[in-house]
């Protein structure tokens, strides 16, 4: 019985040139459903967990929080972060739900409130590096910088808001997950990399940070011993360069990767690589990198970048 890990790229929930409204989310999110229900149908006993983005989403909420900000409080960031994970979940779930019924399949599913453990030593909390919500003038910032201390960077003329992305050591729902799985329950969990928290007598919320959702992945599949892991996206390869199509990479080990990584998007891909390799190091049998239409040939290694020992 084959145990894999799927982890849905931000274009399975909304593309980049889409308005961010709630119908055009559905519909990608129903069409992600549509390709892993297929998946589904022609594997009966696979076993499956789901990991989600949530990096348009988080930042929607975020603005709406500040333009709301006059009339009502705004809300921590970590449970914003928890919004965007719940509902992206019940989406996931309901469509999943709905287009296995489509094909006469009845599983169990279950979307898990994930809090990923973080340490505060980490340095990313004294070098934040991730960029969220509006750009500022340099009079707008002045203004903001009056209500709220924030970190930020210049973007061009203007300025941006950047808080830190820590790497996750820990999954605090890990047994649940893990039960849930091998119990034959499709699993959707990780989602945004999960809800930022430390560990102090217990459990407390870190500070505003967000945690990059493949390294979350990355996490829980070895941590539960899935035996692949496959990362969806919107591109058939990992490339050398995205701009010339024929440096794609349809197979590669783990140590020619390494090599590789000077050539890859620091926000893009090379995320993406780096759990595939971290995966495979840790015990994974396979890896695999590709487009999300194409699920079935990805899991396959006959479409997308096959990552190997």
């Amino acid at each position: 019985m084959k145990r894999v890990l799927i982890a849905l790229g931000g274009n399975a929930l909304l593309r980049t040139d889409e308005e961010q409204t709630y119908s055009n989310q559905y519909q990608n999110i129903s069409n992600a459903a549509r390709h892993i229900a297929r998946l589904v149908s022609k594997n009966k006993s696979l076993k499956l967990i789901i990991t989600h983005g949530n990096g348009p989403q988080v930042g929607d909420e975020f603005l709406r929080n500040l333009f709301a900000s006059n009339k009502v409080k705004s809300l921590p960031f970590h449970i914003i972060n928890a919004e965007t994970q719940a509902f992206i979940g019940s989406m996931l779930e309901t469509a999943l739900l709905y287009h296995l019924a489509q094909l006469g399949i009845e599983r169990d599913i279950s979307v898990v409130m994930t809090h990923a453990i973080v340490s505060l030593k980490d340095a990313a909390f004294s070098r934040p590096t991730k960029p969220i919500g509006p750009l500022y003038t340099k009079r707008q910032l002045k203004q903001e910088l009056k209500r709220e201390r924030f970190s930020y960077v210049p973007f061009g003329s203007q300025y941006r808001r950047v808080i830190a992305s820590p790497a996750p050591i820990g999954v605090v729902e890990h047994d649940q997950i893990q039960r849930l799985f091998d119990s034959g329950t499709i699993v959707i969990a990780g989602g945004g990399g999960g809800i930022p928290v430390y560990k102090s007598k217990g459990i407390k919320y870190a500070p505003p940070s967000v945690i990059d959702k493949d390294s979350t992945s990355r996490l829980i599949a070895n941590s539960i011993f899935v035996e692949q892991m496959a990362i969806l996206t919107d591109i058939d390869y990992v490339y050398r360069d995205l701009n010339d199509k024929s440096t794609y990479i349809s197979r590669a080990s783990t140590a020619e990767l390494e090599r590789m990584m000077p050539y890859f998007g620091e926000g893009t891909m090379k995320p993406k690589v780096k759990a595939c390799i971290d995966f495979i190091t840790h015990g994974g049998t396979a890896a695999n990198i590709g487009r999300l239409e194409l699920i079935d040939e990805v899991i396959r290694g006959r479409s997308g970048t096959a990552i190997t020992k």
